[in-house]
């Protein structure tokens, strides 16, 4: 446990990370996977007629980005990007939830694998409301979106993490969405972990199991930039049984003029997780409610286990990156991990190298100081490590969750 801590003190310097802002909406994108669809036209109790916009939410970078999609004469037509998950909303003319696109019981659409990549026109055809699911009849899954029914199957396990986003869509509770006045919040998780010892040259990187099994819990929030950076934020709950022992550990600027959080239980022994359910949130004594849905950190956990090369000088010249389950399986990390990167800790505690940012090569919403392709870097120049201590892979999963895993030497 006390690892876990040490992770989580080290990972206060790497907060302040600027995320890269790139076009989610596609409308404006050359090359777009193009979705659409139409609804009855005769009111009914499983029709949506009464729905005339879709707020569109996807996961990108690590951050929630929004957009709303006009439904015209009962169709509706959208552009996106590929590589990332992509929610539809359905509201009516005063922006009051209906339902949320349903597809084999999965509340999302993953486009990372596509049959026609980056030019994929979803047509879900004719699309009617059970409850407040909203299936289409035409299924994409299998057909558009290449999809086994295994990894469906797993991707139902964090269906209620998007179900969650469909309540949070007015968090003040003031009957107005929060996309229309740029105050979106974003409440996911963080994982601190530390895996065991990273390989260098010819010396293989070694996984400790014993290790690998303490993971530490926080939660992190995210507020678009009319938020600024908050003076306080007071995260309480779940409304059932609330905590005693949350804690606010640092606030930060998110790069774009708001904010990003980040919220830890304190009470020894620390870093429990945080149950699925209802929290309160109080920004500089403003109120909002918000819906979380806890996730399972070894859902989406992957070993990214890095490897240093060095020159004749010994110097840091470059990194390899091998992606494995807890079981030891090779794994493909473009399903689960959007973007990666390596930063550098010495025996002071300062963070002195921060890669670029690996993304994942079908991730067409990322721009900026990227490389694409999650398996190896070269620096620049050649760097010195001979005050290395630790060497943190950070990753975010689809969800936006993100991993932080601590390798020593």
């Amino acid at each position: 446990m006390r690892i876990i801590i040490l992770i989580i003190l080290v990972a206060l310097i790497f907060t302040t990370c600027k995320k890269d802002q790139g076009n989610h909406n596609g409308n404006n994108t050359k090359n777009a996977v193009l979705i659409k669809g139409k609804i009855l036209g005769l009111k009914s109790s499983n029709s949506l007629s009464d729905a005339k916009k879709i707020y569109v939410v996807t996961i990108t970078d690590g951050q929630l980005f929004s957009h709303f999609v006009d439904i015209i004469n009962g169709s509706f037509t959208d552009t996106t990007v590929m590589g990332i998950s992509t929610s539809l909303i359905f509201l009516d003319g005063n922006y009051k939830y209906i339902g949320t696109l349903s597809n084999r019981g999965l509340n999302f659409l993953p486009l990372n694998n596509l049959s026609n990549g980056i030019n994929t026109t979803i047509d879900l055809s004719t699309l009617t409301l059970v409850g407040t699911n909203v299936i289409p009849s035409h299924d994409p899954f299998g057909n558009e979106i290449i999809i086994t029914d295994q990894e469906l199957n797993g991707l139902k396990d964090i269906d209620g993490f998007f179900e969650s986003l469909a309540k949070n869509i007015d968090a003040d509770n003031d009957g107005i969405l929060d996309a229309l006045n740029n105050k979106q919040l974003f409440l996911k998780s963080r994982f601190y972990i530390s895996p065991g010892h990273w390989g260098i040259n010819n010396t293989a990187p070694i996984v400790d199991e014993s290790d690998a099994n303490y993971i530490g819990y926080s939660l992190e929030l995210y507020g678009d930039t009319p938020f600024g950076i908050p003076n306080s934020i007071v995260l309480s709950g779940p409304a059932d049984s609330p905590y005693p022992d949350i804690n606010t550990y640092f606030i930060n600027s998110n790069g774009h003029g708001g904010f990003h959080a980040g919220m830890w239980r304190s009470t020894p022994p620390a870093l429990y997780a945080f149950k699925k359910g209802t929290y309160t949130l109080k920004i500089d004594g403003n109120s909002y409610t918000m819906d979380f849905s806890n996730t399972d950190a070894k859902l989406n956990l992957i070993n990214v286990i890095p490897t240093m090369q060095t020159n004749s000088d010994g110097k840091f010249v470059s990194f390899t990156l091998a992606y494995k389950l807890p079981n030891n399986t090779t794994v493909l990390p473009d399903d689960i991990i959007t973007n990666v990167m390596i930063q550098l800790v010495d025996n002071s505690g300062n963070q002195y190298y921060t890669s670029p940012k690996l993304v994942n090569p079908n991730d067409q919403s990322t721009v900026g100081d990227v490389v694409r392709g999650m398996y190896s870097y070269t620096l620049a120049t050649p760097m010195d490590i001979s005050a290395l201590k630790s060497l943190t892979v950070v990753y975010d999963d689809i969800l936006g969750n993100s991993y932080f895993l601590n390798w020593v030497k």
